[in-house]
Formats: structure tokens, C-alpha cells, sequence
């Protein structure tokens, strides 16, 4: 199978549960060290967020079906508006509290708060790009990409971002591939130490009109 049989489309609302499940399962590493035995709750918290993200955060996103079953195979957030950052902070924290309590939630968002980014006006950014473990390798990731710019360029925005981790390659490799360019690099000794990622790379691309 290659990624001419998939399709890119937005996501139904219905289907916020599923990119919940796919964002947790793909980023189990980061997500175990948080949740711990709230695992559980995992899935509920971020269908909440990207629920949240829809809302109040300027994004949109965007899904690939596997055409065998018509489950989820990959999917990615766009921001394209301006988010309404501390109505949008507030929400989450309620959500965060609520399923953990006081002291998990503040460890969870001190952890989460990471990479820390302010997108321009002119830039859109890529959020929790996402492909289910068997169907990898094959494209998706970069369809994804690709259809991210173009509502970015259908948003007038002049550029695209995104973060990736210093120490996933593969990811680095495909969006060097894809003409994104590293801008900064973000470290940070919490996340070295509870996640293994020591350092943050920012990477943008300039959007061709």
C-alpha cells in the first residue's frame, strides 16, 4: 500500500475520540511519564484538548482513514487563527484538575508547557503530526504536511511551523525533505530528565504564494 490510496480530509467531530487515541498511542513516551496510573484518563483529557484546540485555539485538523477498516491512520493539527491562549489555559487546567487533581495537574502541564512558542501572525503551525505505528514509512506523514500547507496558504499565512524533538531523526529527516529549515533550538532540563528529549528544535518553512 502507498500513499496514493490514502486520502487527506478534515476531521468530523465525531472522530475527536479517535485522534485522541492515535495522539496518545503515538506519543505513549511523553504521555506515560505524565499520566502514569491515570493512563485511563488519557484518552478523555485529550479528546477535551483537541475539543478545546477546535474552540478556542485556531485550529483545525485533518485525518488519513486506513481504507481497510475505516479507522484512523494518521492525523495532524493546523493553527491558522490567533488562540485565545488564556481562556484556552484556563479550560485545560479545569480539565487537568478535574481527572487528576491539584498536584498531577500541575506536574502534567509544567511538563506539557514544553516547546514553548508564540506563532506570528503570518505563520501557521503544525501540532501533534501523528501516524499509527502500522502506517509508517509510507507517505502519510508527508501528504499531511503537504495539505497543511496548503490550508496555510488558503489561511493568506506566509509560513508554517513547527517543533520536533532533537532526537527523533526520522522526523527531523522528513521535514528537512519537505523544506522546513531549523530557526532555534529550545532545551530544557525537565523534559531531558522525565521525557529524554533535551532539546527542542524549532523549523519553519517559507510558503510560496
Amino acid at each position: 500500500m502507498d500513499a496514493e490510496q490514502f486520502t487527506v480530509r478534515a476531521a468530523r467531530p465525531e472522530e475527536e475520540t479517535a485522534i485522541a487515541a492515535l495522539v496518545i498511542d503515538g506519543f505513549i513516551d511523553k504521555f506515560r511519564p505524565i499520566f502514569r496510573g491515570g493512563m485511563d484518563r488519557s484518552i478523555r483529557i485529550m479528546q477535551r484538548w483537541i475539543e478545546l484546540e477546535h474552540e478556542l485555539g485556531g485550529v483545525r485538523s485533518l485525518v488519513i482513514e486506513d481504507p481497510a477498516c475505516g479507522g484512523l491512520a494518521a492525523s495532524v493539527g493546523v493553527r491558522l487563527a490567533e488562540p485565545r491562549d488564556d481562556l484556552l489555559s484556563r479550560r485545560l487546567w479545569g480539565i487537568f484538575r478535574q481527572n487528576l487533581g491539584f498536584l498531577r495537574t500541575l506536574w502534567a502541564t509544567t511538563l506539557l508547557s514544553y516547546p514553548r512558542h508564540t506563532s506570528s501572525p503570518g505563520e501557521a503551525y503544525v501540532e501533534r503530526l501523528v501516524v499509527a505505528p502500522g502506517f509508517r514509512r509510507m507517505g502519510l506523514a508527508r501528504n499531511l504536511l503537504w495539505e497543511a500547507e496548503r490550508m496555510a496558504l488558503e489561511a493568506d499565512k506566509r509560513a508554517i511551523g513547527l517543533h520536533v524533538s532533537g532526537n527523533n531523526l526520522p522526523a527531523l529527516t522528513l521535514y528537512d525533505s519537505a523544506g522546513y529549515r531549523e530557526v532555534s533550538r529550545q532545551r530544557s532540563l525537565i523534559t531531558a530528565r522525565f521525557l529524554g528529549i533535551r532539546t527542542w528544535v524549532y523549523m519553519r518553512k517559507e510558503l510560496l504564494l
